[in-house]
């Protein structure tokens, strides 16, 4: 193999695979911890629908099966962890062995030397939400159509959104209802570019309206400006037309796709079609952010570890240092998640809660790394005069 004395690959790829060791470790004992706890609450869960006769009863295997389909899932929010902790386990070991001191008087700054690091774990963050993403999509679905099948859901009274608009089954009187609408205003109990399909209680059509606009009120739905088609196409032409319906909605509730279900390719798309029907897509759009900033935020644990845990050249690691980097590196991800829930409530912009404490972290990270190499700069001068 080609070596050079400028760039020692050999030593490149050894420091390399060492982090990459300690993170792997990290990685399987938080993915093990994790999976007993989802586990445990599943037998929990298991336990309190004994005397539920309706519901499927789910056995030992099927529980264990539910725990696995989460796995994909808890390896993409526990990636940022496990490169934490990894990354300060194997910084504590290059000190113990001095590692970081051979290399700093060989010449070798400490970007040099995570240069090759960052890029490694900058294409597993990339993979993770590239590759992974999709995986742990389907496996959520599937999840979550076993946890309705065993242990039920609840039947929220909820406008289901798709391409052809918004979905909702009412009754009115022996009636059966189901509206369609093309736009929504949560706020005012509106739907706009209405069409109410009715059936008997025997399931048989009974006639369709179409109307500009409806809203709810205390059990009634007001139609304006529309017409009735009956079964033998006879046509009516209305101002306003009130049906009675059973349900009280005091507030439209739009049940969207949970974010965590949507491939991230598919994003964009259904973001446009949020905003076309005039639902609110902070939510959407932070999470689609918190999936780009993934690989970034890898990198800002690494950078973070290294630079407090390689600071002194000292082989005796304090626990306060090691501490302090465990209380840096979490803080980072609970703070990002506060800000995150602040853009969700679109009490700060969607752009600056989805990247804003990714890249605080990168750029501190960047900084105090960077200071390192400055200050032995600073030292070997002193040193020499």
């Amino acid at each position: 193999m080609f070596i050079s004395n400028n760039q020692p690959i050999i030593l490149y790829k050894y420091l390399t695979k060492d982090l990459f060791k300690y993170f792997l470790f990290a990685l399987f004992a938080l993915i093990i911890l994790i999976f007993f706890i989802d586990v445990i609450e599943l037998f929990r869960r298991s336990s309190n629908k004994v005397a539920v006769n309706h519901l499927a009863k789910a056995d030992t295997f099927d529980l264990f099966s539910m725990a696995l389909l989460k796995i994909i899932g808890n390896v993409l929010k526990i990636l940022p962890f496990a490169v934490l902790i990894g990354s300060i386990s194997c910084f504590y070991q290059w000190r113990k062995k001095n590692y970081y001191i051979i290399c700093k008087t060989s010449g070798i700054s400490l970007w040099r030397i995570l240069s090759p690091i960052l890029v490694s774990f900058f294409l597993i963050g990339l993979i993770s939400v590239v590759i992974l993403n999709p995986f742990a999509t389907l496996l959520n679905n599937k999840y979550e159509n076993l946890q309705t099948f065993f242990f039920g859901q609840k039947n929220l009274k909820t406008f289901s959104f798709d391409t052809k608009g918004f979905w909702i089954k009412e009754i009115s009187k022996e009636e059966y209802l189901i509206i369609n609408a093309n736009k929504i205003n949560e706020n005012l109990n509106t739907l706009f570019n209405v069409h109410i399909f009715i059936y008997d209680h025997n399931k048989i059509f009974k006639k369709r309206i179409s109307a500009k606009r409806a809203v709810f009120s205390e059990k009634k739905l007001n139609l304006f400006e529309g017409q009735l088609t009956k079964n033998d196409s006879k046509i009516e032409i209305f101002n306003k037309l009130t049906l009675f319906i059973k349900s009280n909605p005091k507030n439209l509730n739009v049940a969207t796709v949970e974010p965590e279900k949507i491939f991230i390719f598919d994003f964009p798309s259904y973001l446009k079609q949020m905003q076309l029907y005039g639902l609110n897509t902070s939510k959407h759009l932070l999470h689609f952010f918190k999936l780009v900033c993934q690989p970034f935020l890898i990198l800002s644990m690494i950078l973070l570890s290294a630079s407090l845990m390689l600071r002194s050249s000292e082989r005796k690691v304090e626990v306060g240092i090691v501490s302090l980097s465990l209380v840096v590196g979490f803080s980072l991800y609970f703070i990002g998640d506060f800000i995150f829930a602040l853009g969700s409530s679109e009490k700060l912009p969607p752009l600056l809660s989805g990247f804003g404490p990714t890249l605080i972290g990168l750029f501190a990270g960047c900084y105090l790394t960077s200071d390192i190499d400055e200050a032995k700069k600073v030292n070997i001068k002193k040193d020499l005069k």
